[in-house]
């Protein structure tokens, strides 16, 4: 393993936790949902947006230092 794939651990690490953190809200929307407490569903969802547009782009910086570390070569 190369040191630069070995920099990216820790960033595809911070990924799965915060996606498996979104993915735990989200059931818990929807279970609020479920039980009728529609607003605390759509209340339990908003932070979710954020996360993901966060973790989209930390997504697509990996991916990019990824390429960069292979010359620019997918």
């Amino acid at each position: 393993m190369s040191k630069h794939e070995t920099n990216l651990t820790p960033m595809i690490g911070n990924l799965a936790d915060g996606l498996t953190t979104a993915s735990q809200s989200a059931w818990q929307a929807f279970d609020a949902a479920k039980a009728g407490r529609t607003n605390e569903a759509i209340g339990t969802l908003l932070p979710v947006m954020d996360q993901l547009e966060t973790h989209a782009a930390l997504c697509k910086t990996i991916l990019a230092l990824h390429r960069i570390g292979k010359g620019g070569t997918r």
